[in-house]
This record gives structure tokens, C-alpha cells and sequence, in this order.
């Protein structure tokens, strides 16, 4: 299991938004989510390897391989060639997940590099943890479709090769006497039919033989389903196709997808990662429930971080506002959809979820977020004007902009302190503020296109008492910046230390709990996510004097000097304390709005630059040598570059109401 636990970052995802895999650099299937996208999570170990007997299997996932990774131009299908010299061996591995079916294609082309015909087998070891399960889980050989089964439960996962009965197989326990996995290596296959608990499988299939400089195919089939029949059914209709059928096929669907596009329009072509990035962003959404996970989940114990794998509400508004721009709008309807039969009775959203709806572990709400997703609700109707989408969110809209307009701490007009969106500070942050301002400016729109003028009044008061809040208390003139919050929660200890320095520090009630929430006046560092006042919120023009000077500062004080980007705020310590890709685009987008577009794109082209060889955003990058740092894909990462992209061809749309100046 310790393998497992470790958090490590894929090469490449492929799917089709039921079913999600995660493949490392060197080919290793890493991850495989089904039957959703964030949950369960089955894998184990998949191992696969090249046999030329007498010899030991050669297992791709090794070390004496040189590899390189790639995607079909305009599909979600991952190729990863690995090459061995010393043993004149090839392999191009091709992984698709077929977008009508959960099944995950793992086509092989096997290259005989020597100047003699040689013969090799291919072979597999796996022993899945279904459901992340180690226990209850059985294992079988189904004699009749050559096919290897595990399963536990209602989650059937099976294998085969097309075409071909194996030439071997074994199924025993997994560190156990009768673990298949050394005797795989040594070319044997002991015949166990079937087994129970911590399975683990193994199977070889001969190659006809390969002359000099040819090249054999094999084709696997890995499905999963929720019974037997439906397993072996699903498996053997896929494998009686032609397999190179199913990736053409694979292609004209994802090319289709974007077809209907701004991926269509020239203007975009000379962004390398644009359609990438709306594929990965396709990828990370769920296509029944209409929520998207942050990242798939590569840290699922908790080992460095709390998990990615789950729907803030936060980052999938912004996933949809660049849906919504790149005119994928029905995708960006099912997320707000989500997000309306997901949200509390109060108003209120959780920190995060589950994409079928379920809360997910939580530390604490953030009011930033039901801000959001109400500027949401109105950007995407500004967009579309579709008046079904307005009467059934309408409803959410209400809740929460009530909620907000009941969470304004009166003496300074600002909401009340909580967990800030980048969750290490309880404060009452800039950033929160901006996304409330925007919230309730959006519902109230959406009120006056209703004919509900006394709530647009109540909400548009509102909304200007926040940003005179803003203004008079979160912009520091001894700074002469805005800066990341007030009234930052501490320890009683720190909070007496602080008056004892003659520091304003204060005592706030906070509405349903008895705990008084301990303050210290103000956390002055510069934060990128101050760049939320001017984009998307508009609290502030990107002219503002006010904002120029607080953008100044976040190139001045966040720019990394060594391997360029902007970091999140000053001494960010997480995972490294690198820059992040979305801040470094948050930056380009303002810049355009700006009208400094040179700049706009060079930020642009440090994110591509250090993107993975596939094409995928990080998270971060590394501050010292460059390249992905920490979780890949990010959705928000992806999202961001979208917009940026869109920002600096001056194709936002959304975006039509001035700032107030």
C-alpha cells in the first residue's frame, strides 16, 4: 500500500467523464477512477512487460528505459514509447479511454530493433485495490472470454487481449506464497484459477514472431462494469473491433467536440496549450452531475496536502466562467446546475464536495465561494440569455445572496471572517470581500431582469457598503497597496501579545458558535488573489490607481527571479513555496485588461513552457530549475491559461459592466 499512498504526479490523463485514468511518464497506469471521476479509485499495481524466452520479463515500468509521452493532436489519447537499446526492443504503448464505454484501450506496438526475427510474449501482473480496498475483493480466470477478473462488491474490473488465448496465467495473493509476480518475471505461469483477498493476477499472450525492424500488435482491454455479465459482455464486444477503428473514432469525437468552439478560431491556433487545456478541463468534469474535481486525486490518504480530488465550488466557477467563454456553455450550465443542488438551506456552499453531491472532508466554509458562484449564475446568462437556466437557479440565487447580505460584519462592511480560498488564514480577506462585492452585484442583476426591484435595491446597498469597506479598511496607505486581509485570526496568546504592543487587535462573535474569534489588526504581505478585484469581480477598473499600484507590488514582491512566474503570496511555505501557474496567468489576464499585451503573453509562454511534455498544467513550478512542481493537471491551472489566452486576443465577452471608479 505505501506505493500507492505516496503522492505522485501522472505524465498523462485519459478518459471519457465517467471513467478517469492517470498514466505516469513511463507508461505505468497510476490511477483508474470509476464509475466516477473522483470515486472509487481501483488501483494497485498494473504492471505489463515484454518476454523473450528464456529470458526474464522486461517490465516496461523499469528503469533501463528511455521514454517520451505525447497526445494525438486534438484527442485525449496518450502514446508513450519506450525504447530499450541494449536489448533492440520498442514499444509504442497507446492508452484511450473509449468515450462511449468504460474501457480503457492499451494498444502495444512491439519493434524488433536487431537484425534477427525474434519471438516474444507480452505479460501483465495487476492486483487492484478496488475502492482503495486491500480486503473482500475475489479473482478468477473466466475460461471462456480468456479474460482475468477482480472484483469486491458491485465493481467488476476485467482484462483481455483481442484476439488471443492467453499463453499463461496465475491468480494468487499478493505478498503472499502464492503472489504470481516472480514467476512472471521468470517467464512461468503456475494455472491458479481463481483467489480471495489482496488478488493479484497474472497473464501472457504470445506475439507472432517479429523479423528484423518489424513491428507486432497486441491490443488490450481493461473494462469495468458493475456485474459479471456486463463485464465480460462489454469486454468482448469491444475487442472483436479493430482497434485502430476505435482511436479514429476516439479522435473524431473529441475533434468534434471542440470543433464547435473558440478552439476553431484562428486567432487562438498559436496558443500551443489552448485545446489541450480544454480537453484536460473536459476530462476533470463529470458529464451527469456537472461538477469538476480540482485535480485527480493523487493524495487520497492525505500524505502532503487534503486531497484534490473533490468539486470546490470556487475552482469549478472559475472551470465554468472559461467553459462559458470558450463557448462551451451547455458544460458550464451542468456545473452551476451542481452547484444549485448541492448548496445549504442557509445559502450557503461547503468548502468542497463529492462530484455525486456528497460533502466532502471540509475545514471550514469560505464565504468567497457563494460569492462566486453567484457572479457565476450571471456571467453565464449574460452570455446566453437563456431564461430556463435563470428560473431554475433563481431559487439558489435568492438563498444565496440573503446568506451574504447576513454575513457582513457591521462596523467595517465586510464579510465576516473565514477561511481565505487559498485555506491557511481565518480573516476577513481582500479577495473574499471582492468575490461577495461580486456575488451580490450579479444577483442583483439577475433581480432586475426578474422584476424584482426591492431585492436588486437591497443587494446593490449591500454590495456598496462591501466596496467602500474595501476601499476605507483593505487598502493600507501606509503600504500603498491593498494587501491580503484584516482582523487575521490567532491565539489568545498572540491576541494579548499584540494589545500589549498597542496593536487594535479584537474580539469578533461569530454568528452559531460560542467561540470568540481572536484578531490582530491587519496581514499586510502582497497576494496574488488581490488581482480578484479587478478580474473576474470588477470591484476595480484595471486602470484604478488603487490597483495599478497593487498589481506593482505583486510583480515586485511574488515574481520569482530564478525560474520566473508569480507566486501565490510572500512567504508561501506550501509544497515548496513555488509559483503557481494560475497566479502567473492571473497576472497575464489583468495585463491585458491593462492593454500591456506584450507582457500578457510572455506570462502566457512561462506557463506553456513549463508545462509537462504532454502539455499539462501544474500547479506549480519549480522556483529554482523550472517544470511541474506539484499536482498535474490543475483544473484551475488549465482554466486560467483559457482565459488568459482568450484575454490577451481581446475575445472575453463576459465582462461587458464597468467598474465603478
Amino acid at each position: 500500500m505505501e506505493s500507492f499512498r505516496q503522492p505522485t504526479l501522472p505524465g498523462g490523463i485519459t478518459g471519457n467523464c465517467r471513467m478517469l485514468a492517470t498514466i505516469r511518464s513511463n507508461g505505468e497506469l497510476h490511477r483508474l477512477f470509476w464509475p466516477n471521476i473522483d470515486w472509487g479509485q481501483h488501483m494497485g499495481i498494473f504492471m505489463v512487460g515484454i518476454q523473450e524466452p528464456p529470458n526474464h520479463t522486461l517490465w516496461l515500468e523499469g528503469d533501463s528505459w528511455q521514454y517520451r509521452q505525447y497526445y494525438l493532436q486534438e484527442t485525449n489519447t496518450l502514446v508513450t514509447e519506450l525504447i530499450r537499446q541494449e536489448s533492440g526492443i520498442k514499444v509504442e504503448q497507446t492508452d484511450m479511454i473509449l468515450p462511449d464505454r468504460d474501457i480503457l484501450l492499451r494498444s502495444y506496438n512491439i519493434t524488433n530493433l536487431f537484425e534477427h526475427p525474434r519471438s516474444f510474449k507480452l505479460v501483465i501482473y495487476c492486483s487492484f485495490e478496488i475502492n482503495e480496498s486491500e480486503t473482500q475483493d475475489g479473482m478468477y480466470i473466466d475460461t471462456e472470454a480468456s479474460a482475468l477478473v477482480q472484483f469486491r462488491r458491485n465493481v467488476y474490473l476485467g482484462l483481455l487481449a483481442a484476439g488471443k488465448k492467453p499463453a499463461g496465467f496465475h491468480c494468487g495473493r499478493r505478498n503472499a506464497p502464492s503472489d504470481p509476480f516472480e514467476a512472471a518475471s521468470r517467464g512461468e505461469f503456475w494455472g491458479g484459477m481463481d483467489n480471495i483477498k489482496s488478488s493479484a493476477g497474472a497473464m501472457a499472450w504470445n506475439i507472432d514472431p517479429i523479423d528484423a525492424g518489424s513491428t507486432r500488435k497486441i491490443d488490450l482491454y481493461l473494462a469495468a462494469a458493475g456485474d459479471a455479465r456486463t463485464l465480460i459482455s462489454t469486454l468482448t464486444e469491444a475487442a472483436a473491433a479493430d482497434s485502430k477503428k476505435l482511436i479514429e473514432e476516439s479522435a473524431s469525437y473529441w475533434s468534434g467536440w471542440l470543433a464547435g468552439s473558440s478552439a476553431a478560431d484562428p486567432l487562438m491556433q498559436d496558443f500551443l496549450l489552448y485545446k489541450r487545456s480544454l480537453l484536460a478541463i473536459k476530462l476533470m468534469s463529470d458529464s451527469e452531475n456537472g461538477g469538476s474535481v480540482a485535480a485527480p486525486e493523487f493524495d487520497s490518504h492525505y500524505m502532503a496536502s487534503g486531497g484534490y480530488g473533490y468539486c470546490w465550488p470556487r475552482d469549478g466557477m472559475f472551470v465554468a466562467l472559461a467553459l462559458d467563454e470558450a463557448e462551451f456553455h451547455h458544460d458550464a450550465a451542468q456545473f452551476y446546475r451542481f452547484a444549485a443542488r448541492v448548496q445549504n438551506s442557509d445559502g450557503s456552499w461547503q468548502q468542497r464536495y463529492f462530484l455525486n453531491g456528497d460533502w466532502a472532508p471540509t475545514w471550514g466554509q469560505q464565504i468567497d465561494q457563494t460569492g462566486a458562484v453567484l457572479w457565476g449564475y450571471r456571467h453565464h446568462y449574460l452570455l446566453t440569455g437563456d431564461r430556463s437556466f435563470l428560473e431554475e437557479i433563481w431559487p439558489s440565487a435568492i438563498a444565496g445572496a440573503q446568506y451574504l447580505v447576513e454575513s457582513i460584519l457591521p462596523d467595517n462592511n465586510l464579510p465576516l471572517p473565514g477561511m481565505d480560498l487559498w485555506e491557511d488564514e481565518f480573516s476577513q480577506n481582500t479577495y473574499a470581500a471582492a468575490a461577495v462585492w461580486g456575488g451580490l452585484t450579479g444577483a442583483a442583476d439577475l433581480a432586475r431582469i426578474k422584476g424584482e426591484i426591492k431585492l436588486a435595491k437591497l443587494w446593490e446597498d449591500t454590495a456598496a457598503k462591501i466596496r467602500k469597506g474595501i476601499i476605507e479598511y483593505q487598502w493600507s496607505a501606509e503600504q500603498g497597496t491593498f494587501t491580503r486581509s484584516i482582523n487575521k485570526k490567532v491565539c489568545l496568546e498572540e491576541y494579548h501579545y499584540a494589545r500589549e504592543q498597542g496593536l487594535q487587535a479584537r474580539k469578533i462573535e461569530l454568528p452559531g458558535t460560542p467561540v470568540l474569534c481572536y484578531t490582530v489588526p491587519r496581514d499586510s504581505r502582497i497576494d496574488s488573489s488581490l488581482l480578484g478585484l479587478c478580474f473576474p469581480f470588477e470591484v476595480l477598473s484595471a486602470d484604478d490607481p488603487m490597483m495599478s499600484a497593487t498589481v506593482t507590488a505583486i510583480k515586485n514582491k511574488l515574481g520569482n527571479h530564478q525560474a520566473g512566474g508569480i507566486h501565490r503570496y510572500e512567504n508561501d511555505s506550501y509544497a515548496g513555496g513555488n509559483p503557481w501557474v494560475l497566479s502567473t496567468l492571473w497576472l497575464s489576464i489583468y495585463m491585458s485588461l491593462k492593454g500591456e499585451n506584450t507582457e500578457a503573453e510572455n506570462l502566457i509562454r512561462w506557463a506553456e513552457q513549463n508545462s509537462a511534455a504532454t502539455g499539462l498544467l501544474p500547479e506549480q513550478v519549480n522556483k529554482y530549475s523550472g517544470g511541474p512542481a506539484w499536482v498535474l493537471p490543475l483544473n484551475w491551472s488549465h482554466a486560467m491559461y483559457v482565459l488568459a489566452c482568450l484575454a490577451a486576443r481581446g475575445k472575453l465577452k463576459g465582462f461587458t459592466k464597468e467598474a465603478i471608479s
